[in-house]
């Protein structure tokens, strides 16, 4: 298979209980859970974005991407994350990165394009048409941060993303945590939400629920199904990255075997297996 990655790269800067820690995040997450899963017989591609000053951070798992579309700039954003356990984690951005170019890339090679918005100007809705008319390969799209623009401060917070059927009826799988989904929107509920965005073209909808677990939305027969699993419960202080390790396995395994409940299990499992490497 050919997957192409779109997204920027970030250097997080992680802040709990008075600690801090430095790691590379963004795309870097989904990137390497890609290659966790991929096979020597697929052809991985990233459309991103580095620089010099953090470029060690990610090149063990770049490196082994097409490095055809990645851009040298002076600085990609910088990102701190400050986590509790009673509330959303804030972000704060800084060195926010110009829309990655995208305007070389045939997306008509690929059989999966993931689109993961880390900053909110990854790519523009624009842009999100642009591929949709010149590919019939599966477009997976991690609502993120688009459903959290930046105030003044460079701090995220949940508002309304007024044109998203501009957005949804691009993709094929659209992902988004509880919060972020109320945001796609004004509805009264969840499943009305769900019904409306696969009126617009939307095949499945997949809804990480922190730590209950997770729901697919998906039509079989012309009728919206769901389909929920449950999560072990793991107690950590840090599960940046969880959401981009789920997505990136459902995407994977979802390609291969066109299989919701497969790809829900497994991605399940893998994102499991992550946060255990972190206790």
């Amino acid at each position: 298979m050919k997957i192409l990655l779109i997204g920027h790269s970030v250097f997080d800067t992680i802040c709990r209980a008075g600690i801090e820690t430095h790691s590379p995040g963004g795309i870097f997450y989904s990137a390497n859970q890609i290659l966790k899963l991929s096979s020597p017989e697929d052809k991985l591609f990233l459309c991103t974005q580095i620089d010099d000053n953090t470029s060690d951070y990610f090149v063990p798992v770049y490196s082994k991407f097409d490095l055809t579309f990645i851009e040298k700039v002076e600085a990609i954003p910088s990102v701190t994350l400050i986590l509790d356990d009673k509330s959303e984690r804030k972000e704060i951005y800084s060195n926010i990165s110009s829309n990655l170019k995208i305007d070389k890339i045939n997306f008509s090679d690929f059989d999966g394009i993931l689109i993961n918005i880390i900053t909110g100007l990854d790519i523009t809705s624009r842009d999100l048409k642009l591929i949709r008319s010149n590919t019939s390969a599966l477009i997976f799209f991690d609502v993120h941060t688009l459903s959290r623009p930046m105030n003044q401060s460079g701090e995220r917070v949940f508002s309304v993303v007024v044109d998203f059927d501009d957005w949804a009826k691009n993709i094929d799988i659209l992902q988004a945590n509880e919060k972020e989904f109320e945001t796609l929107g004004n509805f009264r509920t969840e499943f009305e939400r769900a019904k409306h965005l696969h009126s617009i073209g939307v095949k499945v909808i997949l809804l990480t629920k922190d730590s209950k677990g997770a729901k697919v939305y998906f039509k079989k027969n012309g009728e919206i199904l769901s389909y929920f699993i449950s999560a072990r419960k793991i107690i950590l202080s840090n599960t940046v990255g969880c959401g981009d390790t789920f997505g990136a396995t459902f995407f994977y395994n979802y390609i291969r075997t066109k299989n919701v409940y497969q790809s829900l299990s497994s991605a399940a499992i893998k994102t499991e297996e992550f946060l255990q490497e972190r206790k």
